[in-house]
């Protein structure tokens, strides 16, 4: 519960960082286009929508959010199958 409340507060501190410093604007919408491509070509994303068919997320706005990453960069409660 208080990882989630944390998770939650970082979330809302991190979008007013996106709204004032424009560097970092740049690089989360450099990633953003970067998981929307992956999005775009997994088997799951139904395009007619733009969601996922597994979590059921509209992807045009699950890309943008902050999600903290592992080892290998790969956001661990971002994509469900982990291919971002």
């Amino acid at each position: 519960m208080i990882k989630k409340i944390r998770q939650i507060i970082k979330g809302y501190l991190l979008w007013f960082l996106y709204y004032l410093y424009k560097p970092y604007r740049e690089k989360r919408k450099k990633d953003a286009d970067k998981r929307i491509k992956i999005c775009e070509d997994c088997e799951f994303f139904w395009n007619a929508a733009r969601n996922c068919t597994i979590c059921g997320c509209f992807m045009d706005i699950k890309v943008k959010m902050y999600f903290e990453v592992d080892d290998e960069g790969k956001s661990i409660d971002g994509c469900l199958e982990k291919k971002w």
